[in-house]
């Protein structure tokens, strides 16, 4: 059901006790995420809402063996949790915090190639499977609805809007996943295409890119050497940036001619995605698409 949550996922908030942790726990919590602990340094409390709470990360992953942390805690922090539960090797952990320096970023990108933990983000609102009732992360799970089609996204605005518009069209999702605005991420677009690939509860895939960095040309590459793919949609935001201006985030800047939407479209096209030019018709192009595929309507 869904790719790397599912109903059965048990998560741990790091930073629950602050205001950005606890706004977001206590909303999960109310969808039905199983929450099962929490991580305060600051702010020592026994429980939140009945979810006992742990000084460390180590204290809450050897009492409760979590599958997912998140990471809400404040950039001056965000390392060493990460670290920490990066060394812990929680299977999945999710990191919405931005402005990480990079060297930090880098450290934790290292750490992960000795570990077997996934990472998403960070700058990412996380993932969410609307079956499971599972929302790790910082997405408004009341925008989206049980379905077939799988969403990877560099964008998180984006990502919101596009769900919006396919919900117009009875177009639900299977998994959500938005991997993060920095230029170093864990998760990537080639990692989620190749779970979608294998999801059963997935029919389709849509694909939210930017200008910024090679994934998408990463993922074109990847695509073409799939057996039985299944349909691939690609919206790439930046079409009318210039070079060397940034786009809202750090990544979103266009250095080499590889970096500009029209290249990216170009190299998705030829491997046999569906590019969606028009944000604003999402919804209708992903309805008309998956209406010609074997797959048909995805609801």
């Amino acid at each position: 059901m869904g790719i790397l949550v599912s109903a059965d996922s048990k998560v741990v908030c790091a930073g629950i006790t602050s205001s950005f942790g606890l706004y977001h726990t206590l909303r999960a919590l109310d969808y039905g995420t199983k929450i099962i602990g929490g991580i305060s340094k600051e702010i020592q409390k026994d429980s939140v809402r009945d979810v006992p709470v742990f000084k460390t990360i180590q204290e809450a992953n050897r009492a409760l063996r979590p599958d997912v942390c998140i990471i809400y805690s404040p950039v001056s922090s965000v390392y060493q949790d990460l670290k920490d539960a990066v060394e812990e090797e929680i299977p999945l952990i999710v990191c919405p915090t931005e402005r990480i320096p990079v060297q930090d970023a880098l450290k934790i990108k290292t750490l992960l190639k000795q570990s077997k933990s996934r990472l998403i983000g960070p700058a990412s609102p996380g993932i969410i499977t609307p079956a499971a009732r599972c929302n790790a992360g910082t997405m408004p799970s009341s925008f989206f609805h049980p379905g077939k089609l799988g969403i990877m996204s560099r964008s998180s605005s984006l990502t919101y809007e596009a769900v919006h518009l396919l919900n117009t069209h009875n177009i639900g999702v299977s998994t959500c996943v938005a991997i993060g605005a920095y230029p170093l991420v864990g998760l990537s677009f080639t990692d989620c295409l190749a779970l979608f690939q294998e999801d059963s509860e997935t029919e389709g895939i849509l694909m939210i890119g930017e200008i910024g960095g090679t994934q998408e040309q990463q993922t074109a590459e990847l695509y073409k050497t799939l057996k039985n793919p299944k349909p691939l949609m690609a919206y790439i935001a930046g079409s009318s940036v210039p070079y060397r201006r940034y786009m809202g985030n750090i990544s979103a800047i266009i250095t080499t001619p590889e970096e500009t939407a029209a290249a990216k479209k170009e190299s998705l096209q030829k491997a046999g995605a569906f590019i969606i030019d028009n944000p604003a018709r999402i919804g209708e192009q992903a309805f008309t698409f998956l209406s010609s595929t074997k797959t048909g309507k995805i609801k």
